[in-house]
């Protein structure tokens, strides 16, 4: 039979080995290293602001992606993802610029979508430059590593959301090839609204299939014929990233979408929002 001095020195052995265990949980949750929440989707917004983009066309730009997210469709299917979307908005021209115009945000429910959509349609514009689509490209995925590293975000599926009127004429394509495969050999999706006028009927759309997507069928170009067109693309473009569809909408939601942003934008009054563009 142990004495009692022993029981004794048994118990106090245990207990000091608990409040070690406890200290090294306490050090693993406060002072570690941080861990990522996971998410269903990291989505970053790459928006070109070079200077053959207007107020009024930026401003089209910026409601078309919010009216997108407020699309009823698009906001279930966001509530209905188990783990949430992180997304994010950077803006370039000669250079990417900083901070990011919307830093990194998780959409679980109707409300944050709707706080998202906000500040999408009241975003600063950041510049007028030249057009670096690498510029873009390269900072997207910077940011996206940055928000995994830091314990911020991760995610399996990782997009890159690039919208442009113009084609790489700060660098050269090889620099714009580069930093698409170095977008891919991370995994991360390159997807495109490639807005045409400058360059004939489909000149951005074909620079962008030869330069800035990643490998098909995981990414793709969504044609857009002008800005008039750009709100009616987002959704048809957003709608696929969100719930993953590998072609376009059916024809019947496509109609829905339409519809549901036609009377969207009849309440929206673009002459009175009228942003500076800044160097």
């Amino acid at each position: 039979m142990k004495s009692a001095r022993s029981i004794l020195t048994t118990r106090l052995r245990a207990i000091a080995l608990g409040g070690a265990a406890i200290g090294l949980a306490q050090l693993t949750l406060f002072g570690g290293s941080a861990q990522a929440v996971t998410v269903d989707k990291m989505l970053f917004l790459s928006t070109d602001v070079s200077g053959s983009i207007n107020n009024a066309e930026y401003n089209t730009q910026t409601l078309g992606w919010s009216n997108a997210f407020l699309l009823p469709t698009i906001k279930s299917s966001i509530a209905a993802s188990p783990n949430g979307i992180a997304v994010a908005v950077g803006q370039w021209d000669t250079v990417a610029r900083t901070p990011l115009a919307i830093d990194w945000t998780l959409l679980t429910n109707s409300a944050s979508v709707d706080s998202f959509a906000a500040q999408l349609a009241t975003m600063a514009r950041q510049g007028s430059g030249s057009t670096c689509v690498s510029c873009g490209i390269n900072a997207a995925v910077a940011s996206i590593q940055s928000a995994i590293s830091s314990g911020l975000f991760d995610s399996a599926t990782k997009i890159i959301d690039i919208s442009s009127d113009g084609i790489e004429n700060v660098t050269n394509d090889a620099t714009v090839r580069a930093a698409r495969d170095n977008a891919a050999s991370q995994g991360i999706n390159i997807n495109a609204l490639a807005i045409e006028g400058d360059f004939g009927a489909t000149g951005v759309t074909d620079y962008y299939n030869n330069n800035v997507i990643t490998p098909k069928p995981g990414a793709f170009v969504k044609t857009v014929t002008g800005f008039s067109d750009f709100e009616a693309a987002a959704i048809i473009k957003l709608e696929r990233e969100v719930n993953g569809v590998p072609g376009p909408l059916p024809v019947f939601g496509a109609m829905a979408a339409f519809g549901w942003a036609g009377r969207l934008r009849k309440r929206v009054n673009l002459a009175k929002r009228n942003l500076p563009a800044m160097a």
